[in-house]
């Protein structure tokens, strides 16, 4: 990634620059719970989407 790209935090709103902004943001901003609950939330979701119908 170099400096003209953006990340855009998965947690709000907020474009950062590059990634390292974004993990500085991610650990100030966000506690570490509500980062974990969103990975689990989108792990869940995925898994239900890759799931066969009955």
């Amino acid at each position: 990634m170099n400096d003209t790209e953006t990340a855009g935090c998965p947690l709000c709103p907020r474009e950062l620059s590059v990634r390292t902004e974004l993990r500085v943001h991610l650990m100030v901003d966000h506690r570490k719970s509500a980062v974990i609950e969103e990975y689990v939330a989108r792990l869940e979701h995925r898994d239900e989407s890759a799931a066969p119908a009955p």
